[in-house]
């Protein structure tokens, strides 16, 4: 959110409360004969401007997205996204990193991070700091390693029977035979993997229903072309709660191949959600069975075809397991288990999404496979091309509170009107450009004997910057043009809340694509106001100027500060230290009966007004009971 026309800065929350509120609204000195300046006065916000600063330590961008709670839950076998929005999104640049001042709620402790990059483990949790929020995923994985170190020993770890090793591999399946050199993945192919790895852990479908072009009538086995090695490389986002082993088989053309007794060679011990994250991004190289000369070799020949098999719930176990082949012939109903999936553009890069149970969305084992001869491989279906990657999109909610009675004092109850809110900010993916918010406000309660209109107004983006303004209310359009004759963009949006009482208004907003607008410029519930009996006579949360057309004679009568000790303006704050107007940040306000004031109905309410904010930062949570 945009700073807004007084702040209050982190080093003073510690000392302002200590400080005699008389001597702040009236101009006292303190002992030190030190003016009280205006950043000592408290706006009475629920969100706080953080400091986030990522560095994935790549060189690819990168799409990330807070949520204030853990996002995945166990449904059956698959971990899947549960059903809520993040908080906020965006993207890195170029080298992965992202450098930002962010809004979010302030009673948050902690988020949880994802990522659409398949080379990142996600979520990841991440605390509150003084300054912010960091993270960088190169200190991150060289913790989980040093974590994750143990002696390998596979021999004391089951695996089925009648298959080969490439080497051993610890109690958590993390194997001694990791590349210790990694091969750079093409940043567009990891793009596109990415895109559609998190396209299939959300969506519920049938990956096979939505891309009817992944069905094969043959087998989904790799055919070498040319000599060349190979290098696979474990993905996130394997969304299996079974613990799964990846083997493979290798046989050439026209060869007849019995499953039961041809060698398979287990190449990814195990694959699984709680498998160690440190796996993410780590690569194995292939070896190719010569059985005329009984070795391993580094380079599969010209001919050779490449089967795989998924073998659920195979880490440590004998028998007893689920192996599923990319080949259907040897499936049970012969149904296919896995997607083999060619780079557009890349003729070495291939994506493999492997299906370990019934849902058959073919998001439980998922890693790449590049050859290192290009042209060596049989092309194969083609990654999607996903729609919509190239937005991304967060939503922020919340509740608008206001009295009515401004400038006199009031009783603050603050019911004479509640507004619930909810916006989703789209964003362009690659510039972090906002491209539209389509915002939805719900008046819940009227609470006053006056008639109340609601509007609001963009402080910080010009008319010039936006090219669709649509509002609609129960399926019908009823506003496409912002007030006249004020030059800042102004909508109102009703001008009496008891006709429409408990009937959504969503507004969209569509910002010019070249323009660069930032989301932060426009931040909902923007510069939210009521007017009261006529329209010059706006209510405004504190902090915010009304606009152009209010009736600036009503500031400093009755209760209302109008300006501090030193002259400065400020607006809508009581001369007794209480807002006019509040937003609840990311939570549906329960607002208190008539006559009651807030700081009775919820008892924290006082104790974060008098520390600046600094404690009971979740005081709307708490209502007396």
């Amino acid at each position: 959110m945009k700073t807004k026309f007084w702040i209050i800065c982190l080093s003073v929350f510690f000392v302002s409360c200590l400080r005699n509120m008389h001597d702040i609204y009236t101009g006292g000195e303190e002992e030190d004969d030190e003016k009280i300046n205006k950043d000592d006065f408290f706006d009475f916000t629920t969100v706080r401007n953080s400091q986030l600063i990522i560095d994935y330590g790549m060189k690819v961008q990168t799409a990330f997205y807070l949520y204030d709670e853990y996002p995945m839950e166990l449904v059956g076998n698959t971990w899947e996204f549960k059903d809520i929005n993040p908080i906020y999104a965006a993207s890195t640049d170029m080298n992965g990193r992202f450098f930002s001042k962010v809004s979010l709620p302030a009673y948050l402790k902690k988020v949880w991070l994802v990522t659409d990059n398949v080379l990142v483990v996600s979520p990841v949790e991440l605390e509150f700091l003084s300054d912010g929020l960091t993270f960088n995923y190169v200190d991150y994985k060289a913790q989980l390693s040093a974590n994750g170190h143990s002696r390998a020993v596979m021999g004391g770890v089951s695996y089925p029977d009648g298959y080969d090793v490439l080497g051993n591999w610890n109690e958590n399946g993390v194997p001694d035979y990791l590349l210790p050199e990694k091969l750079d993945i093409p940043g567009a192919f990891l793009e596109r993997c990415s895109n559609l790895s998190r396209s299939i852990v959300v969506d519920n479908r049938n990956l096979l229903e939505r891309f009817p072009e992944l069905r094969t009538s043959g087998s989904n086995d790799m055919v070498i072309t040319k000599s060349t090695g190979l290098v696979a490389t474990y993905f996130d986002f394997s969304s299996t709660a079974w613990e799964d082993m990846v083997a493979y088989y290798t046989y050439k053309e026209g060869e007849s191949v019995d499953i039961a007794t041809i060698k398979k060679t287990i190449l990814i011990p195990r694959s699984s959600r709680n498998a160690p994250k440190s796996l993410v991004g780590e690569q194995i190289k292939l070896k190719y069975w010569n059985k005329e000369q009984s070795k391993y070799e580094d380079e599969f020949p010209q001919g050779t075809h490449i089967g795989w098999i998924l073998l659920g719930m195979g880490f440590g176990k004998e028998k007893g397991v689920f192996p599923r082949y990319s080949n259907p012939a040897y499936n049970d109903n012969k149904e296919q288990r896995s997607v083999l999936l060619s780079d557009p553009e890349l003729d070495n890069c291939f994506f493999m999404a492997m299906e370990d149970n019934v849902d058959m969305r073919f998001n439980d084992v998922q890693f790449a496979i590049m050859a290192s001869a290009s042209s060596s491989v049989e092309p194969t279906p083609n990654i999607p091309d996903e729609v919509n990657k190239g937005e991304i999109s967060y939503v922020v909610k919340g509740s608008l509170a206001y009295e009515d009675n401004w400038p006199d004092k009031n009783d603050y109850d603050m019911n004479d009107v509640v507004i619930y809110y909810s916006s989703t900010v789209v964003k362009d993916k690659s510039s972090n450009a906002l491209v539209r918010t389509t915002t939805t406000f719900t008046p819940m309660n009227d609470g006053a004997t006056y008639t109340n209109g609601f509007g609001f107004q963009l402080d910080y983006v010009g008319k010039e910057h936006i090219d669709l303004v649509q509002v609609s209310q129960e399926g019908n359009v009823i506003g496409k043009n912002f007030e006249p004759g004020i030059e800042k963009p102004v909508l109102i949006l009703f001008s009496d809340i008891k006709p429409v009482l408990k009937k959504p208004v969503t507004v969209v907003i569509g910002f010019k694509k070249y323009d660069k607008v930032s989301d932060m410029d426009a931040y909902p519930p923007y510069n939210s106001f009521i007017f009261v009996n006529k329209r010059s006579h706006e209510v405004h949360l504190s902090g915010y100027k009304p606009t152009s057309v209010a009736d600036e004679s009503l500031r400093g009568t009755g209760s209302d500060l109008s300006q501090d000790s030193n002259g400065i303006p400020m607006y809508y704050i009581a001369e007794d230290n209480m807002p006019f107007a509040i937003n609840i940040s990311n939570s549906e306000f329960r607002w208190p009966s008539e006559k009651v004031s807030i700081t009775t109905y919820y008892p924290e309410f006082k104790q974060w007004r008098d520390s600046f904010g600094a404690d009971y930062k979740d005081w709307y949570l708490h209502p007396k009971e």
